[in-house]
């Protein structure tokens, strides 16, 4: 959703607040895409006068995240508190100056979809687990070990570590 500043800078002390609707139903990194399963957002935008306008975004984000270990999907909530203030008298060359990350905002239109990403991506967590004590998948047949075990014989061994196997029988406790 593109929203246009340019009516509330001619209001002295202007409010504008919006329900956002998201138009992607997938959220896309350079490396993954997640479904987006639910999603509550308030943005409002203030005149402060001068051309200064300070703009919130509250809400969350639920995102499905494939678990880390068993590959199981998680519903994971974004939370979002975004607040900036806009200073509407900057040009673009001066932005870029000051290394400004404003690439929501292009003139007087203000890109919604491009301000919930980032805040989004940013809050992406390094790793999701659907439970804290996830056993994760057998490295041999991809089994979700959380079901259950495997029929997958154990006593097969690299025999580059049978030496080292040794070591550690050596010093087994019996």
């Amino acid at each position: 959703m593109i929203i246009d500043l340019h009516e509330l800078l001619q209001e002295d002390n202007g409010n504008r607040s919006y329900h956002l609707q998201l138009e992607a139903d997938v959220f896309e990194t350079s490396t993954a895409s997640y479904k987006i399963k639910d999603y509550d957002l308030q943005l409002s935008f203030h005149n402060e006068g001068k051309k200064h306008i300070s703009s919130r975004c509250e809400g969350f984000v639920v995102l499905e995240i494939p678990c880390d270990r068993c590959l199981e999907p998680v519903d994971y909530k974004i939370d979002i508190d975004y607040f900036k203030d806009l200073d509407m008298n900057k040009t673009a060359e001066e932005k870029i100056a000051e290394l400004d990350e404003d690439y929501y905002l292009e003139g007087t239109s203000f890109d919604t979809e491009v301000l919930i990403h980032n805040e989004v991506l940013v809050n992406l967590p390094m790793k999701v687990l659907c439970r804290e004590n996830c056993k994760g998948i057998c490295n041999r047949c991809g089994a979700n070990l959380n079901l259950g075990s495997c029929k997958c014989d154990d006593a097969e061994l690299d025999p580059r570590m049978s030496k080292i196997l040794d070591i550690f029988n050596q010093f087994k406790e019996v």
